[in-house]
């Protein structure tokens, strides 16, 4: 291959906003005489490249614009070159992520290569699938790319759908909306020799891991699968415009500014059982057709949150409906066992099944005994009422603890709608 034009292609592609809709036809599930190499079976039917259990032959490299486009294998041994850096490090194994440094000086390019081409063509109606942790702001220009020789590459942006949190996402992108860009052709399926290339020309630094190939998902696209619309937040209805928190507060789950609060994120993750529950956008989304719940926590978190016992939780929660159940039950569950008998009941008279969001404040004795926060393992738990929950979908963000109820809170009205 030509790694010159390979790479002009790249710089072109980082210039170039796309639309991200209307490439489905054009990635071709065949027509190359090169059939390649089938994926392994990995017992789900996915393939995963890069981070813990891969299981396709593929490297990772990174590519420098300002080094006239060299490919470089990364390794446990820190590289660099003049547009990139780049090291594997131990994450959740030996050498599984790559911490990858772009100071925007020109393209800099993260790839998982193929020396023999890889036959993709059962994920064409399929998804890429990653994890990455921004380190840095995160730039205007991001894109993924399955290239398949010059000129024969289809992309897709993806920098509106990162949030930068600094916690790991997960970033799910539908393989039939990826499109070539102008200049380009689609990539043919079958025959992939760069199954996975995410570039910016734009300063960037991030961690990314676990990289793969599936045929379903349970985590909202970075657009829609159907549409191929971009799938932001909703901005018309105010979520994710949290305020800053201050000293004194802890954040569970939240998109505001979180640098002043006890920021317990990583200790209470988003947990599920029953339904189709996402986390996406700093937006958790649950779908129970049946009995479930979703809750804030594991097996192994235990806070000592008794300094909010007289205070309140805040969260932004939207109801598409409370299908067969009369209502939401909200709580919190001390390590010693569920409290079950302790809840907040959300109903239509507080948060309408309108489809908006609306802020809440709750007081965390109305969510679990007193004498159970000195060792909290739910931080946050929401289902409906047993054996009723069908058709009950709600979605929540902007989870956080603050050590006393507002001076004019009213218990009739705790929740208040996020006005655009």
């Amino acid at each position: 291959m030509n790694e010159t034009k390979k790479g002009l292609l790249a710089s072109l592609l980082a210039t170039i906003l796309l639309s991200g809709c209307g490439g489905g036809e054009n990635i071709g599930s065949s027509g190359s005489s090169n059939e390649g190499t089938n994926p392994p079976d990995s017992g789900d039917s996915s393939l995963l490249l890069f981070g813990i259990g891969a299981t396709a032959n593929t490297t990772p490299r990174i590519q420098s614009e300002m080094d006239n486009w060299d490919v470089q294998e990364v390794t446990a041994t820190p590289l660099s070159l003049a547009s990139i850096d780049a090291v594997l490090i131990n994450n959740a194994g030996t050498s599984d992520t790559a911490d990858v440094q772009v100071p925007g000086n020109g393209t800099g390019t993260f790839m998982l290569k193929s020396d023999t081409p890889i036959n993709l063509s059962q994920y064409a109606a399929g998804f890429i699938e990653f994890q990455l942790r921004a380190k840095s702001p995160v730039p205007q220009e991001l894109s993924v790319s399955i290239d398949n020789e010059y000129p024969n590459r289809s992309s897709i942006p993806i920098a509106a759908a990162v949030t930068g949190s600094g916690n790991w996402e997960t970033l799910t992108v539908p393989i039939s909306c990826m499109a070539p860009y102008p200049g380009a052709t689609a990539v043919n399926l079958a025959a992939v020799s760069t199954p996975f290339f995410l570039d910016t020309n734009k300063a960037f630094n991030y961690e990314i891991t676990n990289v793969k190939y599936t045929l379903s998902t349970t985590n909202t696209p970075v657009v829609d699968p159907v549409t191929c619309k971009t799938a932001g937040t909703d901005s018309s209805s105010g979520v994710n415009q949290a305020s800053a928190l201050v000293t004194g507060d802890t954040a569970i789950y939240y998109s505001g500014d979180k640098s002043n609060a006890n920021d317990l994120s990583v200790s209470y993750p988003v947990t599920s059982f029953g339904g189709t529950v996402t986390d996406a956008e700093q937006v958790v989304t649950a779908d129970f057709p049946g009995n479930g719940g979703v809750f804030l926590g594991s097996d192994a978190s235990n806070a000592e949150l008794s300094a909010y016992q007289n205070g309140a939780m805040t969260l932004d929660l939207k109801v598409s409906s409370y299908g067969a159940s009369p209502n939401i039950q909200i709580r919190m569950d001390g390590t010693a066992g569920p409290d079950y008998g302790t809840f907040f009941t959300m109903d239509s008279s507080k948060v309408p099944a309108d489809d908006n969001w609306y802020r809440c404040t709750l007081p965390v004795t109305t969510l679990i005994p007193a004498a159970n926060t000195n060792s909290v393992q739910k931080a946050l738990y929401l289902g409906g009422a047993w054996d009723s929950m069908s058709g009950l979908k709600f979605a929540f963000t902007n989870v956080a603890l603050k050590s006393a109820l507002p001076g004019d809170f009213d218990a009739n009205t705790p929740c208040q709608q996020l006005v655009p």
